[in-house]
């Protein structure tokens, strides 16, 4: 299964650009497409989207709770934690869930992911604070223990929730419109690339390019490319993702 994201409205395609300071844009470290391989993507990576898609919220007992409806990110790429949606299963209301990344384990690749919360126990959680005209606020301080959450929560300072990410639009160096970020590979728990496509471009399939922080997150991600250095980049496989648990 394939990322399916409907790509957000950019303000310009300056805009991003602009908000990374130029001595940023001319002294950050970029990796050489011609040296860039997916490789250890296919086989160490979990996508997000797939998450979203295929992944079930389990509990201590291992019995299905729920959804992995996103994930936070600290700006450097760090996953800090993910959104579970519970309840459905139980007779409460569904319950959205912030656990932090120690708190979560892995299963099956990407089938499922475990976290330490019941039907007995889910209502022990706080909620968080850091209400800004009704606006639930989660800061990297909250990212340290479960909490109940808003299901229409925002990421404060230097962090980030994967959907604020996917669905922006891409910019080459040049500042021309590349596409939109389809999907975040992650591996060892921080970003290792951005998925993009670019069928509006020209290029049909997905791409994957390094991750780097670039600035305003919710202005479109700036890839540190000219259209002859994408060019040389193959469609990126997501049948070949070990994660996804192919034979």
């Amino acid at each position: 299964m394939r990322p399916f994201n409907i790509a957000k409205t950019a303000t310009s395609a300056f805009a991003l650009v602009l908000a990374v300071p130029a001595a940023a844009q001319d002294n950050e470290e970029v990796e050489v497409l011609a040296n860039w391989s997916y490789t250890s993507l296919y086989s160490d990576g979990w996508s997000v989207e797939n998450v979203f898609a295929m992944t079930e919220a389990v509990g201590a007992n291992g019995n299905e709770i729920g959804d992995v409806e996103n994930v936070i990110f600290s700006n450097d790429g760090q996953v800090l934690g993910i959104i579970a949606e519970v309840g459905g299963f139980w007779d409460i209301l569904d319950t959205h869930v912030f656990v932090p990344w120690d708190e979560v384990t892995r299963e099956r690749g990407i089938e499922q992911m475990r976290i330490p919360v019941t039907e007995e126990t889910v209502d022990d959680y706080d909620v968080f604070g850091g209400y800004s005209l009704d606006e639930q606020t989660i800061n990297s301080a909250d990212t340290n223990s479960t909490q109940q959450v808003d299901d229409d929560l925002a990421a404060g300072s230097n962090i980030f929730k994967a959907t604020d990410l996917i669905g922006d639009y891409a910019y080459l160096s040049d500042g021309a419109r590349y596409g939109y970020i389809a999907d975040l590979i992650v591996q060892d728990g921080e970003i290792s690339s951005i998925v993009t496509d670019a069928a509006a471009y020209g290029r049909s399939g997905y791409y994957a390019y390094p991750y780097a922080y670039r600035g305003d997150m919710n202005n479109g991600y700036r890839l540190p490319y000219d259209p002859v250095e994408i060019d040389t980049l193959e469609t990126f496989d997501y049948e070949r993702l070990q994660s996804r648990g192919n034979p």
